[in-house]
């Protein structure tokens, strides 16, 4: 799961993308560089003030990270790692953010590897389509984080032309 900033829906960040494009190649590293750790924490903290369950903490919490373009940020959830099972937390992230039908009939493996089937039961809880955790931080830290990289970015840019670095 992921949920990107458009710059389309914002004048400033219109504005910062043009800045940006005309800047030289160092100056877009170092406000890439500057604005991936403070948009990761932002984006954390979101997930983490939402978790309810371990296996939320587990698959959401502990998946979620930040990528910064010179074009977009965008925020995922979900898809890297695996539970100490071997499951892939890709493999649950939707049941784990939208819930399941518990009565649900999946098929299993024993230890031995032998297939069987049984019901899903309650480990994800009920359907939700709104999501329980992903869904609600995204749209809470967007906006947070459109403000933190347009002043990281002009901060990085006001620096570099104070030194004279910038031409």
């Amino acid at each position: 799961m992921s949920g990107q900033i458009s710059v389309l829906v914002s004048r400033e960040l219109q504005t910062l993308l043009t800045a940006l494009r005309d800047a030289p190649k160092e100056l877009a590293k170092e406000i890439r560089k500057r604005t991936k750790p403070v948009a990761q924490e932002a984006w954390q903290e979101e997930v983490r003030g939402r978790v309810t369950t371990r296996l939320q903490t587990r698959a959401l919490l502990g998946t979620a990270r930040v990528a910064v373009t010179d074009s977009q940020v965008t925020m995922r959830s979900g898809g890297i790692g695996q539970l100490s099972s071997g499951v892939k937390i890709a493999t649950i992230a939707s049941a784990t953010e939208f819930g399941a039908n518990p009565s649900k009939v999946i098929t299993s493996h024993s230890g031995k590897g032998k297939a069987y089937k049984r019901r899903l039961g309650s480990t994800f809880g009920p359907v939700r389509k709104k999501g329980n955790v992903v869904l609600g931080a995204a749209a809470e830290t967007t906006s947070r984080i459109a403000r933190l990289w347009i002043q990281t970015a002009v901060r990085t840019l006001h620096e570099a032309f104070k030194k004279g670095g910038a031409k």
